[in-house]
């Protein structure tokens, strides 16, 4: 198999309501243990709750900590490895709740949130389980124009919640059309919205999870993507951002990096769902 440098170490954390009323989750992770090298390793899954997913998700990482190969040296043109990634795959519901903040702890220091040291995600749990053949040839196709062309943006804002179905028709009729950016799909529009770009094939979406997404802090998003030399580089300029705003700076940027939400949902980076999992408390049916 060819290695792709652009490949990282990576944990893959899907978290899936119970839906049963009883508030609890199940969180299934996997470990992409050797960079340059898509081969994710499924991790014995857990039943908890949403406010102790960061527990779950640091006992992943030190999963990957004894399991993870050293990163590899800087590549012939002097391009540092990327940070490791921590992808979750999450229902639209649970898309801006704010895994990027959940903290980790290291030893006898205090706890720190996951985006300082790893490239964090999103992902769509829903188009990953997806059986539907044109959703996924769609979510191909735009990614492959993704690579090769680079971001071309179909921005969503308040005012074209009126015009949903024009809003999509014109994302559907421009295929060069890489990424959204809109508002937090806290709101019912701009969830639907953002539902409409994964139904159309859009695997870059960024948005501000505080609600509606003010034009200077746009203009933050179209700087950085600007500013990575290709796509592939685009989760490591996300990465910077919200490192950077772990320091005292008070700018548009630092604050946006606080608060960015970032959905990069690579199709060529499939995991395993095992739809009749006895674990699978989504799928299961109470007996007659």
């Amino acid at each position: 198999m060819t290695s792709d440098p652009d490949i990282p170490r990576c944990l893959v954390v899907a978290v899936e309501p119970a839906r049963d009323g009883t508030g609890e989750i199940v969180v299934r992770p996997w470990l992409n243990t050797v960079p340059g090298r898509w081969d994710p390793q499924p991790g014995e899954p857990a039943t908890t709750t949403l406010d102790e997913l960061g527990t779950a998700v640091q006992g992943a990482l030190r999963q990957g900590a004894r399991l993870w190969s050293a990163p590899l040296d800087p590549d012939t043109s002097g391009r540092s490895q990327p940070p490791p990634y921590i992808e979750f795959i999450l229902p639209y519901d649970l898309l801006n709740h704010d895994v990027a903040g959940l903290t980790f702890r290291i030893g006898d220091g205090q706890p720190l949130p996951l985006s300082l040291k790893y490239g964090v995600h999103l992902r769509s749990l829903e188009r990953m389980r997806t059986d539907d053949a044109l959703v996924r040839d769609q979510w191909r196709e735009r990614w492959r124009t993704l690579r090769e062309h680079g971001v071309l943006v179909h921005g969503w804002r308040e005012p074209d919640g009126v015009r949903l179905g024009a809003w999509q028709a014109g994302l559907a009729g421009e295929p060069r059309h890489t990424a959204v950016v809109l508002d937090a799909p806290t709101d019912v529009l701009a969830l639907e919205a953002l539902k409409a770009a994964i139904a159309e094939g859009i695997g870059l979406a960024i948005w501000d999870r505080r609600g509606v997404f003010r034009e200077e802090r746009r203009e933050v998003v179209t700087a950085l993507f600007a500013a990575a030399p290709t796509p592939a580089r685009i989760p490591v300029a996300v990465h910077l951002l919200r490192r950077n705003a772990e320091s005292e700076g008070r700018g548009p940027g630092e604050l946006l990096g606080r608060h960015i939400g970032f959905f990069w949902d690579d199709p060529t980076r499939p995991v395993d769902f095992q739809p009749t999992d006895p674990g699978d408390l989504a799928s299961e049916e109470a007996p007659a």
